[in-house]
């Protein structure tokens, strides 16, 4: 991987990269919710695993602009 070699990423590689992440993360509260019933716990991982769907929602939108030769 280009990470590894040092080779320059492209601005699409690193928000695609950026996006995998998010998505994982989102992911893992979820599933965390699903293994607790305390209230304020479930608080917090609900909005941190929508905070993650933001951040996704985001970067899909940048990487789409970047993709049909807009400036972002």
């Amino acid at each position: 991987m280009a990470e590894k070699t040092g080779t320059p990423l492209t601005p699409v590689q690193i928000l695609e990269a950026s996006l995998r992440k998010e998505k994982a993360a989102y992911r893992f509260y979820e599933g965390m919710l699903k293994r607790t019933q305390v209230l304020f716990i479930r608080d917090l991982l609900e909005e941190l695993r929508d905070s993650e769907a933001v951040h996704a929602k985001t970067i899909e939108t940048k990487i789409a602009h970047l993709r049909a030769g807009k400036k972002i």
